[in-house]
């Protein structure tokens, strides 16, 4: 026991010495339990919705009160047009559209049948499903209010309609992300490890005194894994579209584009990890600190508008965020470059600030 003791005594002298690995043990649980137990929540409420009142009456005014009165419908605006509701949810502004025609209230009051539409963007099944069975239990409750209708009138013509996933398969909502979620947790991962095991064996200072710079040491030692990044990406999209018939809508050239993009942020990630990280597993568990919330936080499983404002507004500053509504605006959408641009945009910006200061501060460690 005396001989056990000494060992179990030198390795918490060890483990204590190394803060960095002390520090990560300790505060990255605490964080995910923090952000993870205010973020997660399966409850969808305030879907995000576009109304197009075409009647503007009384009647409609109140149907439209009484959609946002339920808390699970939320008008984020009063469209003026058709091309408008379809538009916003092209770009994802909007997980509904409530469509009133002119006669609305006419056919009502006559005695007829009056028809109202609820447009749903179905590509995330949760979501959809909530704004599916609500909104009829919303129309129903409509009808038997006697305060607002109190003659007896025929039921409204109801008609939900799900856009991009008609038949909500979740296979068309999960695949698509899944491209994301391989690209997050592989290539960090293998970056920064291959990186730091240099490190640990002293290959990367022999190659420093040759008359190689350190950022082209770098870029050479990320390219190998951009082509296994695409390979990867490759992979998935062929097996999604020929194995699970998954549909792709849009531009495949656009896709790839945009996963070259991805992938050069994940590979910052983990270039910057190998310069904080003194060995592998330093490495990995820095790397699966941020893989974690990508998973959680960027909608790929809980849809962000369930999250607190806060958590939300966490989600902004992680790239599989972003790609997330890529990848499934173009395979599911059918969106181009530019109907994209809004998430475009800062995965570029992601993708140019990672690499610049991850190879400056390698730069710096190594010098």
């Amino acid at each position: 026991m005396r001989s056990i003791w000494a060992i179990a005594r030198k390795e918490f002298i060890q483990v204590s010495r190394d803060r960095r690995t002390l520090l990560l043990i300790i505060i990255m649980p605490m964080m995910q339990l923090m952000i993870y137990g205010y973020g997660i929540n399966t409850d969808v409420k305030h879907l995000p919705t576009y109304v197009y009142d075409q009647d503007r009456s009384y009647l409609s005014r109140r149907l439209v009160n009484a959609f946002t009165q339920s808390d699970y419908f939320i008008v984020k605006s009063q469209a003026i047009s058709l091309p408008q509701v379809y538009s916003a949810l092209d770009r994802g502004l909007a997980q509904s559209a409530l469509v009133i025609p002119p006669d609305f209230s006419a056919n009502l009051i006559k005695k007829k049948m009056a028809q109202v539409q609820l447009l749903i963007d179905g590509t995330d099944s949760t979501p959809a499903n909530v704004a599916l069975n609500s909104s009829q239990a919303i129309i129903n409750a409509f009808m038997q209010n006697e305060k607002l209708i109190p003659v007896q009138v025929l039921p409204i013509d109801f008609r939900p309609r799900l856009w991009y996933n008609p038949d909500l398969k979740s296979t068309y909502f999960m695949l698509p992300g899944l491209i994301g979620l391989v690209l997050q947790f592989l290539i960090p991962m293998m970056t920064a490890t291959a990186i730091v095991r240099e490190k640990e064996r002293g290959n990367i200072e022999q190659l420093l005194v040759t008359p190689i710079k350190p950022y082209q040491l770098i870029l050479g030692k990320i390219i190998p894994y951009i082509v296994i990044g695409m390979f990867i990406a490759t992979s998935i999209i062929t097996t999604m579209h020929f194995l699970f018939v998954v549909p792709i809508h849009g531009n495949i050239m656009t896709l790839f584009a945009l996963t070259l993009v991805f992938l050069i942020v994940c590979l910052g990630i983990g270039l910057w990890a190998s310069t904080v990280a003194d060995n592998q597993q330093q490495a990995s568990q820095i790397v699966m600190f941020f893989a974690m919330p990508s998973i959680l936080l960027s909608g790929f499983i809980f849809p962000t508008g369930a999250m607190p404002v806060w958590v939300r507004d966490i989600s902004y500053f992680i790239p599989m965020t972003y790609f997330l509504k890529i990848v499934r605006g173009i395979i599911l959408k059918g969106l181009g470059f530019f109907d994209l641009i809004d998430q475009v945009w800062p995965l570029l910006l992601m993708a140019i600030l990672v690499i610049v200061f991850s190879i400056r501060r390698f730069a710096k460690r190594m010098g």
